[in-house]
């Protein structure tokens, strides 16, 4: 019997008795939509959390904190001389420092001022790394800086009167206080002040800039980016002037051996944030394995992701264990289907054997016949799973709403199907019909041709 023969053979069959298959395609659908909803959650809660740690920073990007171990008043903070070391590594693909002003800055601009915090940063390093502009270019000159994104919603009216309250309810500056947002910082000169204390008295020192660039808004709303990122000749500046490392500012209870640390100008660069660029996510493991190595303090995305990885695995195999169990429910009503079925087409099965019907094809045939019914069933069960998916997706901020009175403010996706789950449960539904329909299936294979024929079972 060729296969299309043995395809019409049953199709004819299940058409025979189509409520007690509708009914086994009902309880099969039911158990895959159940498997595979219950398993979304898992994989939704991974992803919404796997984007949460990964939103805001490079999958590709390793912290170096410092050393683990150093000689006696040796620093444990990177130099020049690890970052040299860093850059050999084979598969870096950037090393990206920062250095910070030690001191409280402000930003001055047409009558209007901002606390900030100022940073050097090596410009090549950082386009290696993918450092992004939201408007402006690179600076080409010492005095030229790229400020940050949200700096120009800190600047307020030097005349504000503190008393009044400057800031609004949502954290920003009054209208009444605030310099105009459309208007655009490139282009303008601004002044770094620098504070400094002076035989008891606190002296300022203006440092004039031009804006040439601002950096991109970072990834999550509640950041906000108000640094000022100079040269390290406008640090050399600020240093000349305090007369500190990195313009630390040496207030009048400083101990006197403290002030002598800080006015002591010499020694090599130290970096406040360092980070190394891999080449690809492949390459991170073995770069963040071998700095440990070397004695460095590290952190990356990667190590976390493992983790999370981890247990969310053991999440979603335990739910996919629950789900697998109410398709194993499923399973008992295909066995009594096929048990029926063999019952009922014992006549048909005894003229096969007689005309010369090979047990393994008759066998095959209650086979396919359980596997179509998974096959129905899981597919009947996969778009139900997709409708229920995208209805919980829609109706979870209606819910959080009522119930909590919040609203989202961004998109979160409770429930998500990987196409791999979807072909999982279907390939699963398809054995777990087949296992059931394979003792009716042997029954088959052993009946009398002559009982059969006489109807004798």
């Amino acid at each position: 019997m060729k296969f299309k023969d043995r395809r019409r053979f049953i199709s004819q069959n299940l058409k025979k008795n189509k409520s007690r298959v509708f009914m086994t395609i009902l309880a099969t659908a039911i158990g895959c939509a159940f498997l595979i909803v219950l398993a979304s959650v898992g994989f939704g809660a991974q992803k919404f959390i796997t984007n949460e740690i990964t939103q805001d920073r490079v999958i590709t990007e390793i912290n170096v904190h410092g050393k683990s171990e150093v000689d006696e008043g040796e620093s444990p903070r990177i130099t020049n001389e690890d970052i040299a070391a860093f850059e050999d590594i084979p598969n870096v693909k950037a090393v990206s420092r920062k250095q910070r002003v030690m001191n409280d800055p402000m930003v001055q601009l047409d009558g209007y001022i901002a606390n900030t915090g100022a940073v050097v940063v090596d410009y090549p390093s950082e386009i290696k790394a993918g450092f992004k502009l939201f408007e402006g270019r690179m600076p080409e000159k010492e005095n030229e800086v790229i400020v940050g994104y949200h700096l120009i919603e800190q600047l307020y009216s030097e005349s504000a009167d503190a008393e009044d309250g400057l800031y609004n309810s949502e954290g920003k500056v009054k209208d009444a206080y605030g310099y105009d947002e459309a208007d655009s910082l490139i282009g303008k000169e601004i002044n770094l002040v620098v504070s400094q204390f002076e035989d008891g008295e606190k002296v300022d020192e203006s440092f004039p800039l031009t804006v040439v660039g601002v950096t991109e808004a970072p990834s999550r709303d509640w950041m906000r980016d108000t640094e000022v990122l100079i040269s390290s000749k406008v640090l050399s500046q600020i240093e000349a002037f305090t007369g500190t490392r990195y313009g630390q500012m040496i207030t009048p209870d400083m101990p006197e051996e403290h002030v002598e640390d800080l006015k002591s100008l010499s020694g090599p660069k130290e970096y406040e944030e360092v980070n190394v660029i891999a080449n690809s996510m492949e390459n991170v493991k073995g770069i963040s394995q071998q700095l440990k190595d070397q004695g460095y303090f590290i952190y990356s995305v990667t190590e976390e992701l493992q983790q999370v990885n981890l247990v969310f695995a053991l999440v979603k195999f335990g739910l996919i264990f629950i789900g697998t169990i109410a398709l194993l429910i499923a399973s008992i009503g295909i066995y009594n289907t096929m048990s029926m079925a063999v019952t009922e087409r014992t006549q048909d099965i005894g003229i096969m054997k007689a005309i010369g019907g090979h047990p393994r094809m008759i066998r095959s045939i209650f086979l396919l016949e359980s596997g179509y019914i998974g096959l129905i069933g899981a597919i009947v069960g996969l778009v139900a799973a997709y409708v229920i998916s995208i209805g919980v997706n829609a109706a979870l901020p209606i819910v959080i709403d009522m119930a909590f009175n919040e609203t989202l403010d961004k998109e979160i996706q409770l429930s998500y199907i990987p196409p791999y789950l979807a072909v999982l449960c279907i390939l699963l539904s398809i054995g777990v019909a087949m296992l059931s329909g394979l003792k009716p299936a042997r029954k088959a294979t052993k009946i009398d041709v002559l009982r059969a024929l006489r109807r004798d079972i």
